[in-house]
């Protein structure tokens, strides 16, 4: 951190404790609006997954978590603004000095915590997903980084200076390590984690056995986290402004920001996938022509009987080029085997788990088709149009795994 030379001291205004120049409401602009979000977003992650679906899992726990940690950092940053944050050097007052370093203490241990719980989530929700070996490979040594990286992180904020408290307390005789190197270090790596849990999505969903249009929609949701990496560039870029600068706390503002911002949408993107169902609750039209709530009526299966939805992950398509991608597969159904009390609409629903029975399915795959009856009487006058209609929709959805109901 750059120091001021007497001639820049000399140049500086008189002291503004009024209105002073302030950088303050960028940090409370971008903090806690997402703030509020992250606490919405998890809310309706495991209302949806938990309730609607009674589908929690270990993801979505490590999620919890990683909100919980957040929520100190993005308070803490909105407090720091009290004590100087967002100030010019010159506008601030020497008793702000320790608060604000003790608040930023415990962000630096904090923010590494939240964000690394974000993408071992993500990665455990990815293995559930996408279950090929080179999936798997990937989530396991990306997850192993980030748990190491953020130990070494954690350990090296917790004693940058020794003793501990000379990080606050600049009379205990304290002596800090090259932070400059280490922060920035420290953002680089957690970049490059941020855009490889963040694209990794890409590959697989492409070869999904789905619609041109559908595979673009889920890549575009899963890569929506690159906002995350945009942040993490911004705070790269503002740690070093910051350590070059001596108006310290002016340019933190902007760190800072990057910071909550960073972490914010991570979670809030993290939780994307996980809200569906509760949308499809709101708005049923946009939103829930393939989502089943656990609260309606079972479907049935081709004996007639009531089924319940089975999970299966992500599958490629042996072929995948996009016309056996885009393939209609069907099945036929004896009207026969219908519930007999519904004698005009029933939704059926079954899954491929090998394609022997029915090698024209694709490996696990969920089916559902609605068919239509009209009954007529013999001898009845008959009535314009077809006796009988169907339509099918190819579903492959967050469902729960095997066994666990």
């Amino acid at each position: 951190m750059a120091s001021a030379t007497p001639e820049e001291i000399a140049s500086w205004p008189a002291p503004n404790f009024d209105h002073p120049e302030n950088r303050g409401p960028i940090l409370l602009g971008l903090t806690a609006p997402f703030m509020a979000l992250v606490v919405v977003f998890t809310a309706m992650r495991f209302y949806g997954k938990g309730v609607l679906r009674q589908a929690l899992g270990i993801d979505d726990w490590v999620m919890l978590a990683a909100g919980i940690f957040s929520l100190p950092v993005s308070v803490m940053a909105i407090a720091s603004l009290n004590f100087g944050l967002g100030l010019h050097i010159w506008d601030q007052k020497p008793e702000w000095h320790v608060p604000y370093n003790k608040m930023g203490f415990v962000v630096d241990i904090l923010f590494p915590i939240s964000c690394s719980l974000t993408k071992i989530s993500l990665c455990l929700t990815y293995l559930r997903l996408f279950p090929s070996r080179e999936d798997r490979i990937f989530c396991y040594v990306l997850g192993a980084f980030v748990t190491l990286y953020t130990a070494a992180c954690i350990f090296l904020m917790l004693f940058q200076c020794t003793p501990i408290r000379g990080y606050w307390d600049t009379q205990a005789g304290q002596h800090c390590i090259n932070m400059r190197a280490t922060l920035i270090s420290i953002a680089a790596l957690n970049s490059l984690s941020d855009f490889l849990v963040y694209l990794w999505p890409a590959k697989p969903l492409w070869s999904l056995q789905l619609p041109l249009k559908q595979r673009l929609g889920l890549i575009l949701l899963f890569s929506v986290g690159c906002l995350v990496c945009v942040a993490g560039i911004i705070r790269m870029y503002y740690l070093e402004v910051y350590f070059k600068s001596y108006d310290l706390l002016w340019n933190a503002c902007v760190v800072y920001a990057a910071i909550t911002t960073e972490m914010n949408i991570g979670i809030i993107c993290g939780c994307l996938s996980g809200v569906k169902p509760v949308m499809a609750v709101v708005f049923p039209r946009l939103f829930g022509s393939s989502y089943k709530s656990n609260t309606r009526p079972a479907t049935y299966g081709r004996t007639g009987r009531a089924t319940h939805p089975e999970s299966f992950p992500f599958q490629p398509l042996f072929d995948s080029s996009s016309k056996a991608r885009d393939k209609q597969y069907e099945h036929a159904i004896s009207i026969a085997e219908m519930n007999p009390e519904d004698k005009e609409r029933r939704n059926f629903a079954w899954a491929s788990s090998s394609g022997d029975d029915h090698p024209d399915m694709p490996y696990n795959t969920i089916v559902v088709k609605t068919v239509v009856v009209r009954e007529e009487e013999i001898g009845s006058p008959k009535r314009g149009g077809k006796d009988d209609g169907g339509s099918e929709e190819w579903i492959i959805e967050d469902f729960p795994e095997p066994g666990r109901r």
